[in-house]
């Protein structure tokens, strides 16, 4: 049985018709850029995530790009990042002239280590970036102490992260402010590109509503007084993301739900499962478990050969991307990052995927072993 690696059109079916209507209505209205329809997904964003304000921009990257800057992160300061993550994370860092200081990850978790952040500080050190990596929050409640006391920003990385909670408290509002990405992927993926910012920090919402929009200002836009880009979230995804994030809650509960029959499945393999921490809800972004004794290529080359896909997440870790080699950086030891690399397998998990289909995954994964 061929079993898809994702396939975005079966949660589309759920909204198909609102989506299409609330679309059709930008178009006739002609207003695509920073038009009533952003306004409105920006307002409903901010009360879901619990934040005053969320703030529509053209992607997860300049999500982070732009928190960092309105908190006032600059050229020489240190951000602690985790490497085992996607390279987005500390690129928005060098794009400010900031250095990248690479933390360790949890072995159970794959986030942020707060032993490992301890490590990293520095005089140097202004601000952090939790990755609340493949759905999962970090260690927030650690993390905002070691942020108090050391008087560091936190900025969440929550591209993978929409709808996930740290003690009932929904990612994106755990920090001075909450980056998202809306790439289709994600579990609040738009149509295209996109990304929004959260926080209730008036004078960073400020900051970023220029940082978006070329520099203008906020009263007279006729007037340049910032350096900015053009960032900004289009009226049609706004449209159609107003929609779908009437359905995210659902949608996450039938990743969970995947998620544990592949637990209850997979009982008993060599694979090393994924594990939710006790003070979080995971959302399943991605399922990643972890393969031992150096076999993982050879189980992804033997699912691949039985018509099953699969992916690892992050086999280079972005201490060791090229491109960051030529920056200046810093990291602490890392030796839950490099074991993670080896080691990691991303599964077949998205809403819509059916009982069969898990079992057809499990099944070749049994083969393998057996």
């Amino acid at each position: 049985m061929k079993v898809p690696y994702f396939d975005v059109s079966r949660q589309h079916q759920k909204f198909s018709a609102e989506a299409h209507a609330a679309i059709e209505k930008v178009l006739k209205s002609g207003a695509f850029i920073l038009g009533p329809a952003m306004n409105d997904f920006e307002s409903e964003f901010a009360a879901y995530a619990g934040t005053r304000f969320a703030l529509g921009v053209g992607s997860g990257t300049d999500a982070l790009i732009f928190a960092l800057k309105a908190l006032g992160i600059k050229k020489g300061d240190e951000v602690i990042v985790p490497s085992f993550t996607f390279t987005s994370t500390a690129l928005a860092v060098l794009h400010l002239g900031a250095i990248p200081v690479f933390a360790d990850v949890q072995e159970h978790t794959f986030n942020l280590d707060p032993q490992s952040v301890l490590q990293a500080i520095s005089e140097k050190t202004r601000a952090i970036i939790p990755v609340h990596l493949f759905g999962q929050c970090a260690d927030m409640t650690a993390l905002k102490a070691i942020a108090k006391k050391h008087k560091l920003f936190i900025v969440e990385d929550a591209c993978q992260a929409h709808g996930a909670l740290w003690n009932k408290v929904m990612a994106g509002a755990l920090g001075h402010a909450g980056c998202f990405s809306f790439y289709p992927t994600k579990n609040l993926g738009g149509i295209g590109d996109g990304g929004m910012v959260t926080t209730s920090d008036e004078k960073a919402m400020k900051r970023i509503l220029q940082y978006r929009n070329l520099g203008k200002g906020i009263k007279d836009t006729l007037v340049h007084d910032e350096i900015g880009w053009t960032s900004r979230l289009d009226s049609l995804q706004a449209a159609f993301l107003s929609i779908k994030l009437k359905f995210l809650d659902e949608l996450n509960r039938e990743r969970r739900a995947v998620a544990e029959l592949y637990h209850k499945k997979l009982a008993g393999t060599p694979l090393a499962l994924p594990r939710e921490a006790a003070h979080a809800c995971h959302v399943y972004h991605l399922y990643v478990v972890r393969v031992p004794q150096g076999k993982r290529d050879a189980l992804k080359n033997h699912l691949a050969a039985e018509g099953i896909p699969s992916m690892v997440h992050y086999a280079t870790p972005v201490h060791a991307q090229p491109v960051i080699k030529t920056h200046k950086t810093r990291k602490v030891k890392l030796p839950v990052t490099e074991k993670l690399r080896r080691e990691v397998l991303t599964l077949p998990l998205f809403p819509g995927m059916t009982e069969a289909e898990v079992t057809a995954v499990v099944q070749s994964i049994k083969n393998f072993y057996a």
